[in-house]
């Protein structure tokens, strides 16, 4: 059982690096959201998205880290980098994300304008 305790800390490094991943994930979906101004559906197709991406994330971090068996240090590793990461780089990512969001509506509403776009979309 002492050959299972040595590489704990790199793999709770590997899990927290996972979860901040699903951080970004998360901003994504929410500037997605705010971007298609959301209905009830497209946010029901929004958080089944972020919800198998999340999973995924997870088990993608248990597969590289420890070969995909589950211990609970890998889950809160993957927590603790989930919420480390909204709480820190999160201001950042998200003042980005406002930029590109308020750039791309302009593209939209410039290109909407376009005749030829307007004959294209009819």
């Amino acid at each position: 059982m002492l050959f299972e305790t040595v590489g704990q800390g790199w793999v709770f490094l590997w899990m927290a690096l996972f979860g901040a991943a699903g951080g970004a994930l998360y901003l994504l979906c929410a500037a997605l959201r705010r971007l298609l101004r959301a209905g009830a559906w497209i946010s029901l197709a929004v958080d089944l998205a972020f919800s198998l991406g999340l999973t995924s994330l997870f088990l993608a971090g248990l597969l590289t880290a420890v070969a995909g068996r589950f211990r609970l240090y890998c889950l809160l590793g993957f927590i603790l980098g989930f919420a480390l990461f909204l709480s820190g780089p999160a201001w950042a990512a998200a003042g980005l994300f406002r930029r590109i969001l308020t750039k791309l509506r302009q593209a939209i509403h410039v290109l909407s304008k376009n005749r030829l776009i307007k004959a294209l979309l009819r």
